[in-house]
């Protein structure tokens, strides 16, 4: 019996660990750099050991801290000369600062459609987005896989782009033998406390390759100044913010990182098992891994799929059926839930185009006229939207110390749910069909 029904819950309480998982090392770091956070001066210590590894495990030279993966990203932007009304090409799937980040520059995001197996950008559909105010590309490693980034540098550097990799979900990965956070020109990061590489906290890593990119960046981490030699010399060079990471969420991210290789590979391993103990069950599709990538399921994202199960749309619809099945993991005890709602050109802030007031900045003056953002130009990203169900993050966590015993326990959920108890759970669907308005 399905535990919604009465049944006994298959997952106990407690036996999921959360993620981030915090050892006796992560609390000595952050515990040496409260001590030595007195005097107060910047950069701190543990602001630079993180800066200097994250450097060293991209072969990234130029790395910034900063306090959050949007902050970095925004940072990336300017770095790459985007000015008002630009326009820089971004994933229709993804979150929102992988767009926002554009209008802080008083630029045009410009949406592409993304990749059924893969979620991520889809380079086929590049080049009809690009115009002559272009001036960048944003790839999004979603998930905890990177984007497809050899096909997406051709295409940038046949129209001479800038190639700025999102590397908010997919620490530890790589693609072809390179790391994520070095498969752009410039990188962006999260070290929010659910990412694979974690600060607990809030944080963010801006990386890239180039000296002067570094120097635009670092402007905007810091009121705009300029930051000769170890001083300050209070003058504002341009607009810039207080990006600047906080000295324990740094301490923090840096003692994970030294795991992070640790951490990834036991990541590799749960998804590998967990996809191979899904084979055979109806009514999902588990997360596609090309040959050339590892996937590190900062997400494990799951497409419903009620046609295998003999359903008539007409009769119960996908959403329906999506809903009834998160509702009846849920209730086994394993966290499952729906992200990301609507593909992001969907979202209110697009279709009003009210920007930051006023229509600013597809009316401010220097945007091309007659910016509009059609959901129904995106239809893959709609679909995925439509059927993706995420487990992973904190609540459902691939991490370590959760093993592939724990992965069975996830797999004996679907089983149960899909399997011994369709019949229950088809019925549930149909409840649900009939009840929407």
């Amino acid at each position: 019996m399905l535990a919604l029904d009465g049944g006994t819950r298959l997952v106990p309480e407690g036996a999921v660990a959360p993620w981030p998982h915090i050892v006796d090392a992560d609390r000595k770091a952050v515990l040496d750099a409260l001590d030595a956070a007195t005097p107060w001066h910047w950069p701190m210590r543990a602001v630079r050991e993180l800066e200097e590894a994250w450097g060293e495990y991209t072969s990234m030279p130029y790395v910034l801290a900063a306090n959050s993966g949007t902050a970095a990203l925004h940072m990336a932007i300017a770095a790459a000369g985007v000015e008002p009304g630009d326009e820089v090409l971004v994933p229709a799937d993804t979150f929102l600062a992988s767009a926002s980040c554009v209008l802080q520059a008083n630029a045009i995001p410009v949406f592409v459609d993304t990749d059924i197996d893969t979620f991520a950008l889809d380079p086929a559909l590049i080049e009809e987005r690009i115009t002559s105010r272009t001036r960048a590309i944003i790839a999004v490693d979603l998930n905890g896989l990177p984007a497809d980034h050899d096909a997406l540098a051709a295409v940038a550097e046949r129209h001479g782009l800038t190639l700025i990799e999102d590397a908010a979900q997919a620490h530890g990965a790589t693609y072809r033998g390179r790391p994520v956070g070095s498969l752009g020109a410039m990188s962006g990061a999260s070290l929010n406390g659910s990412k694979t590489l974690s600060a607990l906290g809030e944080g963010g890593l801006f990386a890239t390759r180039d000296e002067e990119q570094f120097k635009l960046a670092r402007r905007v981490l810091m009121f705009g100044e300029e930051l000769p030699g170890q001083g300050r010399d209070y003058n504002a060079r341009i607009m810039g913010w207080n990006y600047r990471i906080d000295v324990l969420a740094a301490a923090f991210a840096r003692s994970q990182l030294a795991r992070l290789p640790e951490m990834t590979r036991a990541r590799e391993a749960n998804g590998a098992a967990l996809t191979a103990a899904l084979a055979g069950v109806p009514g999902i599709r588990p997360p596609v891994v090309p040959a050339d990538r590892t996937h590190v399921y900062f997400f494990y994202p799951l497409l419903v799929m009620p046609e295998e199960l003999g359903l008539d749309p007409a009769d119960v619809p996908v959403e329906a059926f999506r809903d009834a099945l998160e509702e009846a993991v849920n209730a086994e005890g394993l966290g499952i839930m729906r992200w990301q709602p609507r593909p992001v050109p969907a979202q209110t802030l697009f279709q009003d185009l009210r920007g930051y007031g006023r229509g600013c900045p597809w009316t401010c003056g220097h945007a091309a006229p007659g910016h509009a953002y059609r959901p129904e130009e995106y239809p893959v990203s709609e679909e995925i939207c439509r059927r993706r169900l995420v487990l992973g993050q904190s609540f459902s966590s691939l991490g370590p110390p959760n093993d592939e015993g724990t992965m069975r326990l996830f797999a004996d959920v679907f089983h149960k749910v899909l399997v011994e108890e369709r019949d229950a759970l088809l019925a549930l669907a149909r409840r649900r069909a009939a009840e929407a308005p």
